[in-house]
């Protein structure tokens, strides 16, 4: 894991709200150009203080650069995103990762073609 992968790491290890945090986007796929931000989900419980994270992220990685997704408000795309390309940082506990991939593999797969049909609908109206 790279140094800052790390210090990220470290923040959520330090936050004891964190279940989870993935490093996602295109840092996580190795295709991030120098300029590209960072992009983070994560898994909590109700008492984690989000700007306290947030802050954390920012002093350990030393860029206000970074986007921040609670994967238990987001939507399936995104969650079938962060499962098949995240990469896991920190776990509370062992194979939260696993199991946060399978639920949301499995929304992906139960409900994708649905959502992707209502997507385009919605570009669809857009365009007109």
């Amino acid at each position: 894991m790279s140094p800052p992968l790390e210090a990220a790491a470290g923040v959520a290890r330090h936050l004891p709200a964190v279940q989870l945090l993935m490093a996602i986007g295109s840092r996580a796929r190795g295709d991030a150009r120098p300029e590209s931000d960072w992009d983070f989900a994560y898994l909590a419980r109700p008492d984690l203080d989000e700007l306290s994270l947030r802050a954390g992220l920012v002093e350990a990685l030393g860029s206000e650069r970074l986007d921040l997704v609670d994967l238990s408000r987001a939507g399936g795309l995104i969650r079938y995103h962060a499962a098949r390309d995240g990469v896991v940082l920190f776990e509370r506990e062992p194979r939260l990762a696993e199991r946060f991939r399978i639920e949301a593999a499995g929304f992906w797969c139960d409900m994708g073609s649905i959502i992707r049909q209502a997507y385009d609908a919605t570009l669809a109206r857009l365009d007109r």
